[in-house]
């Protein structure tokens, strides 16, 4: 097909789907497609083009109709949406050559033969002579020259036309065409618009593809939108009123509230306890009303450990999940390792590393995995590093740096990844970084 005949033929595939009032898409549509609500007929919803019968049934144009294709059967014209208002769209291209003659169909059958007339009556017989003798047969003679043709006779007259013969069958259905597409997309300030616009491409969906590809745009056609008007003329400012409520928005002391607030003063600028009216400023004797929202920190002791005014001496706090491990006493067990559970505010002694009243000194507490670690000691081996498995309650000393009852301490310990760093004195070289790595081993007998 050539690329001249196919904007006209798009107009052609439109004025007949429009004139069945049938919605096309790239193959077809129901009759049950979706209606937009503004009482036009959508040829399709991926062209973006509506059907009206006349140019008085086209919708407001506005943000909701901008950029659509409306074909207006009266006019047999496209008009279409822009800033500007209803614009008309030229798409007539030129005409098309003529298609080829269709191939002649077969000759009908012959007629029925007439029926034959009324044979004459026979004539009387004459009466048979005598046979004669047969004499010899002669000797043929030459033949004689042809004789000149005669002279053609008259035309006959034409004969009756014979009965019609039946209707030969239907040829085959031939080819369908391809579709034709048609997309609208707003068109930039530029060259093709110095105000911007809408661009409307049209051709063949010749891959069969449902989209228009950019080598598939056999026509393409600007509707621009008009320059801007001029600004109007400013209005003049308005003046202030005693009228205006006015908000003003400060901070409260930390001694009025510990955790910070807002104070929200209002009145009318109206110059009330000596102020000045009109001025926009919320001034003291202006206030009328004053709101405060204040937040104070609130302190709440969760446990008694030792009850009484001596207190548990909670120190060395961790944190694992939703509890607390920390150093602390009752007053009979001394200083040892405790918990307290926030979920239920439980607290309990989590292990008397040094059984009696002395106490076994949970210092340095930290957490790696499920596991604390800490300085403690048992009464005999001296302050070492100690370790609490949380899953089962064991507890138990890691290490015994400086052998016997000296102590060999684990102050500031430290968590990177599996291992510990902390200060400790193995009785030789004084307190010196130690470490601590977690190796694993597995023994077979």
């Amino acid at each position: 097909m050539r690329k001249e005949a196919i904007a006209p033929i798009l107009v052609l595939l439109m004025l007949v789907a429009m004139g069945g009032y049938a919605m096309m898409k790239n193959d077809a549509t129901s009759d049950d497609s979706p209606d937009d609500g503004d009482d036009n007929n959508e040829i399709s919803d991926e062209w973006d083009v509506y059907y009206v019968d006349s140019g008085d049934d086209l919708p407001a144009c506005g943000s909701a109709t901008l950029g659509r294709l409306y074909y207006v059967a009266s006019t047999a014209g496209f008009e279409t949406c822009t800033s500007a208002g209803w614009a008309f769209v030229d798409l007539t291209g030129p005409a098309g050559n003529n298609g080829t003659d269709g191939a002649t169909g077969a000759d009908g059958a012959d007629g029925t033969p007439g029926a034959d007339g009324t044979d004459g009556a026979d004539g009387v017989n004459g009466t048979d002579g005598a046979d004669g003798t047969q004499g010899p047969a002669g000797v043929n003679g030459t033949d004689g020259a042809d004789g000149a043709n005669g002279t053609d006779g008259d035309k006959g007259e034409v004969g009756e036309e014979g009965d019609k013969g039946e209707v030969g069958e239907d040829g085959m259905d031939g080819i369908d065409g391809m579709p034709a597409l048609a997309v609208t997309t707003l068109e930039s300030a530029g060259s093709n618009c110095a105000d911007g616009g809408l661009k409307i491409e049209v051709g063949v969906d010749d891959n069969g593809n449902g989209a228009l590809d950019s080598n598939e745009i056999d026509y393409t056609e600007y509707v621009c939108n008009g320059a801007d008007g001029q600004n109007g003329v400013d209005g003049a400012n308005g003046s202030a009123s005693p009228n205006t409520m006015l908000t003003s928005v400060s901070a409260p002391t930390l001694q009025a509230c510990s955790s910070g607030g807002r104070i929200i003063t209002q009145g009318l600028d109206n110059g009330d306890g000596g102020g000045t009216s009109q001025n926009g400023v919320l001034e003291s004797g202006e206030v009328d009303y004053t709101t405060t929202y204040c937040s104070n920190f609130v302190i709440t002791r969760i446990a008694d450990i030792w009850s009484g005014s001596s207190g548990g001496q909670a120190n060395d706090i961790t944190v694992m999940g939703t509890r607390l491990y920390f150093e602390a006493t009752d007053g009979s067990s001394g200083q040892e390792l405790w918990a307290h559970e926030t979920t239920n505010g439980s607290t309990w002694q989590v292990a008397d590393i040094n059984s009696g009243s002395s106490g076994g000194q949970a210092n340095y507490i930290v957490v790696m995995g499920t596991r604390l670690y800490f300085e403690a000691s048992d009464g005999s081996s001296g302050l070492e590093l100690w370790a609490h498995e949380t899953t089962n309650g064991s507890t138990w000393q890691v290490a015994d740096i400086n052998s016997g009852s000296s102590n060999g301490y684990a102050n500031d310990i430290v968590v990177m990844g599996t291992r510990l760093y902390f200060e400790a004195n193995d009785g030789s070289s004084g307190f010196e970084l130690h470490m601590m790595e977690i190796e694993h081993t597995i023994t077979y007998d």
